[in-house]
């Protein structure tokens, strides 16, 4: 046995020497072969490295220049897989492929950007629990059937006094959320109850509205019948008609007060579509609701209680709210380098969207970080007016400092849809004497235009006097696509939501004289200043 052991050891011993004998050889043989390769091509062709230099010297300008100046995040992740590009065939072949699909390439990263990301102040998809579900716009939040869940904006607030507003969305039926419950999911008792109650109230209004409409109907038939008999009764045509005309008012006026009955005796009897909203930390938990840890202030739908770190005070003057109302949100910090929270009015590019009550506020206002909630633009909370000066109001003072964004917390079904400005709905109405707030969409100014862009990157002079022609024009081509996309897709939001705020304003009887005035295809941009001048006088 030991003799064969032996053996067995050497065998091995001789089959390992075998291999790194073998290893040795292809090692040298490979070193050999990179040498040649070396040798044969060490100067790469004189368009190569001028194609290099340039989209070096571009990502190197991307990277240094302000965000907020020459912001191209497509460009720049297009260029960077120059490299794999060049490595990947015939040198000077993905050189021109890639320098010819170098605009198509920048617009379609652009396009998935813009889907995922726009050029205004939205509801970050990052920065949300993954069971919500975000609309294409970013700006509507529908809440997932078990449980809150968080979404914070893209942006945020760390000093000055800030405002922004959220619209109350319808919540699903009843029959909606019990169809999306999971079969094993463990309910309490008394949500049970509410689920059979709110599936038989349903079910009731459904027979209600089909019989209504069975009797209007047989109305509808029942009139026909005798109009026709009193239009050939008559012998006369004209008589007939106004007969009938008299006939399809009544008709429009009782479809209408059976359409008012229905839609009171009908309403919604929904389980669920709750809303904690307000403003949070980055480390807020997105798997709770607005107000679950000391890093966020919430406003409730029930009982407009306010929330922080799971406690509840119901009677501190807030009301509750419903879909269709108009929640806003107001928020005050103290900036350690003023005096005052409150903003010039100079710093204000949007003046007619701050209130201002006049008269000079008290120190211990201004300088405390609080945050303000508000319902169809009226201020909640108890105020305190002496000699004139109104102070007070606030649902949380002195709260801690740092960088706060939107936060909106749906719950079982809940929707809403964010407004963060230039214009709303409610502007805020009683505010202390003094202060005013500024629309969160400031802090996400417009892009520039892409001649803005372009003119910024030549002067940066990134180009040497050996770069060929057609490859500047190609980078110049890619960077106006980029901006022009960006500035486009901030244009049109600006338009989509003035006409939403118009809408909106029409419907509850508001006054809709400070927003601008629609453009048209044929009017230029002077024409429509012209317009909003005469307006105003």
């Amino acid at each position: 046995k030991q003799y064969k052991y032996e053996v067995q050891l050497q065998r091995q011993g001789e089959e390992v020497r075998q291999k790194d004998s073998d290893i040795v050889l292809y090692q040298k043989k490979m070193a050999s072969r990179n040498q040649s390769n070396r040798t044969t091509t060490n100067t790469p062709p004189p368009n190569q490295n001028a194609t290099t230099n340039a989209i070096t010297q571009t990502l190197a300008a991307l990277a240094t220049t302000p965000q907020s100046n020459l912001h191209l995040p497509a460009l720049q992740s297009v260029l960077n897989t120059y490299p794999t590009a060049a490595k990947s065939g015939s040198v000077s072949t993905a050189q021109s492929q890639f320098i010819s699909n170098l605009t198509t390439a920048t617009r379609n990263a652009t396009n998935k950007i813009l889907n995922e990301t726009p050029t205004y102040v939205h509801l970050s998809a990052k920065d949300s629990a993954p069971q919500l579900t975000l609309e294409a716009d970013k700006l509507t939040v529908k809440g997932a059937f078990r449980g809150y869940r968080m979404v914070r904006g893209t942006h945020g607030v760390s000093s000055g006094n800030w405002y922004f507003e959220v619209m109350v969305l319808n919540p699903p039926k009843v029959s909606e959320v019990v169809k999306a419950l999971p079969k094993n999911v463990r309910l309490g008792e008394a949500l049970k109850e509410g689920l059979r109650e709110g599936m038989m109230k349903e079910r009731e209004d459904m027979r209600k509205k089909m019989e209504l409409k069975r009797q209007q109907q047989l109305r509808q038939l029942q009139q026909m019948q005798m109009m026709q008999k009193q239009g050939v009764k008559g012998g006369d045509v004209h008589v007939g008609d106004d007969l009938e005309n008299q006939k399809k008012k009544k008709r429009k006026l009782d479809d209408e007060m059976a359409k008012r009955n229905a839609d009171k005796n009908a309403s919604p009897h929904s389980i669920g579509g709750h809303l904690r909203m307000g403003w949070s930390m980055r480390t807020g938990e997105l798997q709770a609701p607005v107000g679950y840890d000391r890093w966020s202030y919430a406003y409730r739908n029930i009982n407009g209680s306010r929330i922080h770190n799971s406690q509840r005070e119901d009677k501190w003057g807030g009301e509750s709210f419903a879909p269709g109302d108009i929640i806003g949100f107001a928020i005050s910090l103290v900036d350690d380098n003023t005096a005052s929270v409150i903003p010039s009015s100079a710093n204000s590019n949007n003046t007619n969207q701050s209130s201002n009550c006049g008269g000079k506020a008290k120190m211990s206002a201004q300088q405390t970080n609080h945050i303000r909630f508000f319902k169809n633009g009226e201020a909640q909370g108890h105020f305190i007016v002496r000699r004139g000066v109104r102070t007070g109001g606030a649902a949380f003072d002195n709260i801690q400092k740092g960088t706060y964004y939107p936060a909106i917390s749906p719950y079982m079904g809940g929707a809403a849809r964010a407004n963060f400005g230039p214009f709303f709905i409610h502007p805020p109405r009683g505010l202390p004497s003094g202060m005013k707030v500024r629309p969160l969409s400031e802090v996400c100014p417009a892009p520039p235009t892409a001649d803005t862009v372009l003119e910024m990157f030549k002067k940066e002079k990134v180009f040497g006097r050996k770069v060929d022609e057609a490859i500047v024009n190609s980078l110049h081509e890619a960077i106006r696509e980029e901006a022009q996309m960006r500035y486009d897709c901030f244009q049109k939001r600006l338009e989509n939501h003035v006409e939403e705020v118009r809408n909106a304003r029409t419907e509850r009887g508001l006054s809709t004289s400070e927003l601008p005035i629609p453009r048209h295809d044929g009017d230029s941009v002077d024409d429509t200043d012209n317009k909003q001048d005469s307006s105003r006088h």
